[in-house]
């Protein structure tokens, strides 16, 4: 009979765990709140009219500020050649940067500016690449701050040598640097 016993208390599986109805009732209201407390926190950080209205704007700004690609002038592009060289500092080592640039405007009195006043370019971009670190040409971020160091330099000198400026972009067309 012992045995008999055991083995029916073996096979007797425990007693399952029932939901009652407050506890369903508790779980729903905790999606509830849960719910309404996420629609408070995005109307309050994201409100859905500003989004709208500051999308509206921006579409707007753009059409205003917008030229029309018939109203500008044609692209003007300038090649300094030959290729600059220019020795640079890396932890103590000399090291060299070679590097071919065009400039680009649509402007003609400043297309013609720049190519009378080559050489002084030439010159201020030869010291101004000369102070780059090394370390900064390897991300496409410095090689961009380089390119938009040039350009406002370059706008320096034709303002001292021709009383223009409007040099609209800098394009490296080669870099190398070793």
């Amino acid at each position: 009979m012992a045995e008999s016993a055991e083995t029916a208390e073996a096979t007797e599986e425990p007693p399952k765990a029932k939901l009652g109805l407050v506890q369903i009732l508790m779980i729903v209201g905790l999606v509830v709140v849960t719910q309404v407390v996420m629609k408070v926190v995005l109307d309050t950080f994201f409100p859905p009219q500003v989004v709208a209205e500051t999308a509206e704007d921006a579409e707007a700004e753009a059409e205003e500020e917008a030229i029309p690609v018939e109203e500008l002038e044609p692209a003007n592009y300038l090649p300094l050649d030959p290729a600059l060289v220019v020795n640079i500092q890396d932890e103590g080592k000399s090291q060299y940067l070679q590097t071919s640039i065009q400039l680009m405007t649509r402007n003609t009195e400043v297309f013609e500016a720049a190519k009378l006043h080559a050489p002084a370019i030439r010159s201020a971009l030869i010291m101004l690449f000369s102070t780059v670190p090394y370390a900064s040409l390897a991300t496409v971020e410095g090689k961009q701050q380089l390119q938009d160091s040039a350009r406002v330099r370059i706008d320096e000198v034709l303002m001292d040598l021709a009383g223009v400026e409007g040099i609209d972009a800098v394009y490296m067309t080669s870099m190398v640097f070793q």
